[in-house]
């Protein structure tokens, strides 16, 4: 928090404040970092547990501003003194500006989430180009002007406050811009008790976002065109593998496969050739329609963690499309299946 302060601090634009909002009771961490702090920032600190939405709220009623920026503690932001007056002019055309958020790899965990996170942020990118709209933000790192956070009402009481943000945000029309220039960093778990903290509150926020605003999203695609080729683009690589796998099966070659096993059965030498031709020919249904989907996925994500300076591994995305996606895409589908109808969600952990 004090390194955040501190790099606020030596930008060039000058005309903010900085308030830290601290929820819960006090402890030797917190009290070491707001000494570090000391009069660079006020400092909210209500010495009670209520929820960061509320925190946030609270902190935020008193602020007579023009825009907001939120920032969670474990925000790392570049040491650029340019930041906050680049953010600025966005600001003068848009009402919400998100911030690409580059995982900080230290274990096999966290470098899964970074190629998670790079595939959020080619999705918020689509958005913000095709569309100028998101039905979501991450809230560890987002500018929104005060207007609309006060019409808003600010954050609600949920577990899922800032995806809920978004989505309420989305349904007023709010000008949403994705800036590559503005990347931050953030830190995530390294353990697997961390990881699987961390999945169950996501694989949650996604099943009550879903349950919220699935309808309306869906309808909004009939309404705003924009969204069409949004949403094809994101899909890209699935379409493009299902439209080669469809061209194979239907192709004349699997049709001779009965014609080759005949010719070849006389012949020794030839018969090994053909039978491995006419196996391929089976198997490349979905073998070579699943290799396209990779390649293509490996060139997008690739050349757009070029673009916007991600980090970016080859080996570990060959992991995380063959074995992290799937099994998340799993988890997700059980937590649905499992809790869809009557979602029954403590929130003392939360708010």
């Amino acid at each position: 928090m004090a390194r955040m302060v501190r790099t606020l601090r030596t930008n060039d634009y000058d005309d903010f404040d900085i308030h830290v909002v601290v929820d819960g009771a006090m402890t030797d961490s917190i009290r070491e970092a707001l000494d570090e702090v000391g009069d660079s920032a006020a400092v909210t600190f209500p010495d009670v547990h209520t929820g960061k939405a509320e925190a946030l709220n609270r902190a935020s009623r008193g602020i007579e501003t023009d825009a907001l920026l939120f920032l969670d503690n474990d925000i790392e932001l570049p040491e650029d003194p340019t930041f906050l007056s680049r953010l600025n002019a966005k600001l003068e055309r848009y009402e919400i500006v998100d911030m690409p958020k580059e995982v900080i790899v230290e274990s096999g965990y966290s470098a899964m989430i970074a190629h998670e996170y790079q595939s959020l942020a080619i999705a918020s990118f689509l958005f913000s180009s095709l569309a100028k709209r998101s039905p979501g933000v991450i809230g560890a790192a987002f500018a929104v002007r005060k207007p609309l956070f006060d019409r808003l009402g600010g954050f609600k009481r949920v577990v899922h406050e800032d995806g809920d943000f978004g989505a309420r945000a989305f349904r007023l029309r709010a000008k949403y811009d994705y800036d590559l220039s503005l990347k931050v960093r953030t830190g995530m778990p390294n353990s697997f008790s961390e990881w699987v903290t961390q999945r169950k509150r996501w694989t949650l926020i996604n099943v009550l976002w879903f349950k919220d605003n699935f309808l309306y999203m869906a309808r909004s695609v009939f309404r705003q065109p924009t969204l069409i080729p949004t949403l094809l683009a994101i899909i890209l690589p699935s379409i493009v593998s299902l439209v080669v796998f469809f061209a194979l099966k239907w192709s004349k070659l699997s049709y001779f496969n009965p014609l080759i096993f005949m010719i070849a059965q006389p012949f020794q030498f030839p018969a090994g050739i053909f039978l491995w031709f006419s196996h391929h020919a089976v198997l490349s249904d979905g073998l070579v329609s699943t290799l396209v989907g990779l390649l293509l996925s490996l060139a997008i994500y690739g050349l757009f963690s070029a673009i916007a300076r991600f980090r970016f591994n080859p080996l570990t995305f060959l992991a995380y499309y063959f074995l992290y996606a799937p099994l998340v895409m799993l988890i997700n589908i059980a937590m649905f299946v499992t809790q869809f109808r009557t979602v029954s969600v403590d929130l003392d952990w939360k708010v």
